[in-house]
């Protein structure tokens, strides 16, 4: 749904009108902003707007002369309705619907087709990398101190020549996105982790804790959601090896997704969402949102991180508990890292099969003893003999990924979680294993995905069941 944002600057008497549609929209003094005021008391990202529906939430990010709303300055945000006017500078707004009759003028520089650019609101203060956040090649951007700025491009990290002016040009650049993001970073609070728009993440800390400089970290989302085909054509996966973690999505087994840091557990596990039946009713819960899980019945919870003055937290624990209650079909985490461990093992033995989740890990049998630390990490007092019982009995599937030398993932094991041995200890077997055969003149690694002939418990129930197609290669399995 469309609105238009009437706008009157008080100086001048001119007016103004701009048609919109996209649901958040900024406002400031500088170009990249959707609503452009063009005066000094106007900050250079001065406001973040809302609307849904008919409702409109107006935030101050932070600018220097506030917002006016009923003759008074706002608190952080307020709400609105259409038709209500707020003040910036000495620009008069109001947000009315698409069908509001005015005769104030379209401005001419702003009657353009709007291009969303999740960037825009950090671009400002970026300017020695701008053209690192176009180029679709490169995945991450590095700024290890003003005058080191490495790149991630194609897996590998190349040193640039870019730097910015001063480490003090650097810091207040930080500074600026947090506001612009509606957050604070200053030496009592040295710590940026925020997201964009489109799901790319910002990671920065500042001195003291920084201790050779201000380091910046921007995690670009891909702008195109890979498939299960781009996945065999880089060499990842084998199709016989999607064939059978989609026979264990229709099994209703749990599956954990988990790998190092930068192994692609998230891509992974976004492309395996498609595998789920359709129809299924999917609850994302995340601490920072980064899943675009490829399906159409799915809610998006994201945690909520407490106020400055300790109110308000909401955790993942929290919202696990809420989605509960809300008939989910299938539970996904985005990662597990703590005491929600506990409450997500809970629900997978208690009925809530096929629930998904990454961690990060070594190996499958580390990913195994990082669920039991994580689930000690509840705080609920139980034997390490129950945990262990729990963990077995709740995870079926490990799927690993690893980052090889050349910049490539690939999975490295598919897994399956027995029952416990007799000495307590975990037991696995290992359905698919990357076999490694050497490396290219270029240091390309070769290798392959190859099945290692242990029959999955779960086998006969599924050919049972009709899931397994005669002739295929789960078919030929004994």
């Amino acid at each position: 749904m469309g609105f238009k944002v009437l706008i009157k600057d008080l100086s001048n008497n001119k007016e103004w009108v701009k048609e919109l549609n996209q649901p958040i929209f900024f406002i400031g003094r500088v170009s990249s902003n959707e609503i452009s005021l063009n005066s000094p008391k106007v900050s250079s990202r001065h406001a973040r707007v809302m609307v849904r529906g008919d409702k409109v939430t107006i935030e101050d990010l932070k600018s220097t002369n506030g917002i006016l709303f009923n003759n008074a300055k706002i608190d952080r945000s307020a709400d609105l309705s259409f038709g209500d006017s707020f003040q910036i500078g000495d620009f008069v707004i109001t947000i009315v619907s698409e069908d509001f009759k005015t005769d104030a003028p379209q401005k001419e520089e702003e009657d353009v087709e709007f291009k969303f650019d999740p960037f825009a609101y950090v671009r400002p203060f970026l300017a020695p990398i701008n053209d690192f956040l176009e180029d679709a090649s490169i995945s991450e951007i590095m700024i290890n101190g003003h005058d080191k700025i490495y790149i991630e491009r194609k897996g590998k990290i190349e040193k640039t020549d870019r730097k910015f002016a001063s480490e003090k040009a650097l810091v207040a650049a930080v500074k600026n996105i947090a506001r612009a993001l509606g957050k604070e970073v200053s030496e009592v609070s040295p710590r940026l982790d925020a997201r964009l728009d489109d799901g790319s993440r910002v990671a920065a800390v500042i001195p003291p804790c920084a201790l050779t400089g201000t380091y910046v970290s921007i995690r670009k989302f891909s702008k195109k959601a890979l498939t299960l085909q781009d996945l065999i054509n880089f060499g990842a996966i084998t199709q016989d090896a999607i064939d059978f973690i989609e026979l264990c999505i229709l099994m209703k087994q749990n599956v954990i997704v988990s790998g190092g840091t930068g192994s692609g557990k998230t891509t992974l596990l976004n492309v395996l969402s498609s595998l789920i039946p359709d129809g299924e009713r999917i609850i994302v819960i995340e601490d920072t949102a980064e899943l675009q899980l490829q399906k159409e019945h799915i809610l998006r919870m994201e945690a909520k991180p407490a106020d400055k003055k300790g109110r308000g937290e909401v955790t993942i624990r929290d919202l696990l508990h809420s989605t509960l209650r809300m008939r989910p079909d299938r539970i996904v985490i985005g990662e597990i890292r703590g005491g929600e461990a506990f409450d997500l093992l809970q629900a997978m033995n208690t009925g809530h099969g096929g629930s998904m989740s990454t961690i990060h890990s070594n190996s499958p049998f580390d990913t195994l003893s990082r669920l039991e630390n994580t689930t000690l990490q509840s705080g609920i007092q139980l034997p390490l003999k129950a945990i262990r019982e729990q963990i077995s009995s709740a995870i079926n599937i490990i799927v690993h990924t690893k980052r090889f030398e050349d910049g490539s993932r690939k999975v490295n094991f598919i897994s399956e979680v027995l029952d416990l041995k007799p000495d307590m200890s975990y037991n696995l077997q290992h359905i698919y294993v990357f076999e490694r055969t050497g490396k290219d003149e270029s240091g390309k690694v070769l290798g392959h995905l190859k099945f290692t002939g242990n029959v999955p418990t779960f086998l006969d129930e599924a050919k049972k069941a009709g899931f397994i197609k005669k002739g295929s290669f789960l078919d030929t399995i004994k």
